[in-house]
């Protein structure tokens, strides 16, 4: 079995020593690293690449959101992730160069959770060109038009949460940046924020400002490359999956977190076919063209290019982002809920049944939709016709 690489940097060589100290007790087949200076640790990462960075943020010369943007640059396949007693709101690189954030003092426990989880994430994904692009990525394309009004309002008005919440919801890869940070064990809260306007009231203008410069460095999505794949159309089904999600949820009689969750997976949940579309073009169209000839859904063909479903994708991405488990849960099933082995119903079946109905409505594709399973609800002792699932319209709020 080949070791974890691990590189730990902190310019504090009493805390560097108990963060060795604790990463070594629960993983001690690792090959650990300590770097008390930061362009040491950036050399290291250069020569021989680590499977995991742990950096302090305030060192001298070089902050640790400086480091980990390098080391994304220099090592793309590298899990990064950041320490520290607070969170600078006005460093961009703070926001985009971590996949997850610990806040100091830590708790060995939760470090050890935390460390396990992002291994079992990139695991899973065994294509290694997938592997490096999701670990690589900063954020998700977003809607430009969204970033003129959203600034404009903060600038106008840094006090009205409430409409720069409704504008945080009209874009994919902004909300889910705001939802990771919101959800950040940095913050200390021990319940889900699992909408964009709650995350805006949580984190406060100041972040969110910082949110939406960091997402306008990235490249933006250009519908025009694939104009069968809309970013607004996916958008919308997005929403339309999270409300129905968590209207069943709630009506099953699930527990309010269950319902938060799940809303949190419905809005999240395209994020892998996004990830393609942007990455890999060239196969993202020739599985278009596929699809179209063959008049068929767009799923299969996705999953015979890349050898792997776009629900794997993005439970992978969240899953490394830290989100909670009950929704990368429900996203990674979402193809094959079944796989739970559940009697009863969850989150993942809401899921399921939610993006089938969203998916007949309000289609994120030109294509058809995928097959209804009603084995897998008759397994779970649910309606088995489509048409008992069916919804009014259910709108953001």
């Amino acid at each position: 079995m080949i070791k974890r690489r691990i590189y730990i940097v902190d310019d504090n060589a009493q805390v560097l020593e108990t963060a060795m100290a604790i990463v070594g007790a629960f993983m001690p087949d690792a090959a650990l690293s300590g770097f008390g200076d930061p362009f040491q640790a950036l050399e290291a990462i250069k020569a021989s690449p680590p499977d995991l960075i742990l950096s302090d943020q305030k060192m001298p010369g070089m902050q640790g959101s400086q480091l980990l943007e390098e080391a994304r640059l220099a090592a793309p396949g590298t899990l990064r992730v950041m320490m520290s007693g607070h969170v600078s709101l006005d460093k961009l690189t703070t926001i985009t160069s971590a996949h997850q954030y610990v806040a100091k003092p830590f708790d060995a426990l939760q470090l050890k959770k935390m460390l396990e989880r992002t291994f079992a994430a990139r695991d899973r994904v065994q294509d290694s060109r997938l592997q490096t692009v999701v670990t690589s990525l900063r954020s998700l394309p977003s809607l430009p038009q969204v970033h003129h009004l959203l600034l404009t309002e903060l600038e106008n008005n840094r006090g009205a949460s409430s409409v720069v919440g409704q504008m945080v919801a009209q874009d994919a890869g902004l909300s889910l940046k705001v939802l990771q940070l919101a959800n950040s064990p940095l913050f200390g809260r021990d319940y889900v924020v699992s909408s964009p306007s709650e995350a805006v009231l949580c984190l406060g203008t100041c972040m969110i400002s910082a949110v939406v410069l960091s997402q306008s460095l990235f490249k933006h999505y250009h519908g025009s490359t694939h104009p069968e794949f809309a970013l607004e159309r996916v958008w919308s089904h997005s929403w339309k999956t999270a409300a129905l999600a968590q209207c069943y949820c709630r009506e099953q009689g699930l527990p309010r977190q269950a319902q938060e969750e799940v809303f949190l997976a419905g809005l999240l949940h395209e994020t892998g076919r996004l990830i393609l579309m942007d990455n890999f073009p060239a196969e993202f169209q020739a599985a278009c063209d596929a699809a179209r000839q063959a008049k068929s859904p767009l799923g299969p063909r996705l999953r015979e290019i890349f050898d792997a479903a776009p629900c794997d994708i993005a439970a992978y991405l969240l899953d490394l982002w830290g989100m909670p488990s009950v929704a990368v849960t429900a996203v990674s099933l979402l193809e094959n809920p079944e796989k739970e082995k559940s009697k009863k119903f969850t989150p993942s079946s809401a899921l399921y049944i939610a993006d089938q109905i969203a998916s007949r409505d309000s289609s994120p594709d030109p294509f058809p939709p995928e097959e209804w399973n009603p084995g897998f609800l008759r397994s779970i002792g649910c309606p088995e016709d489509m048409k008992s699932w069916v919804r009014s319209e259910v709108r953001p709020k």
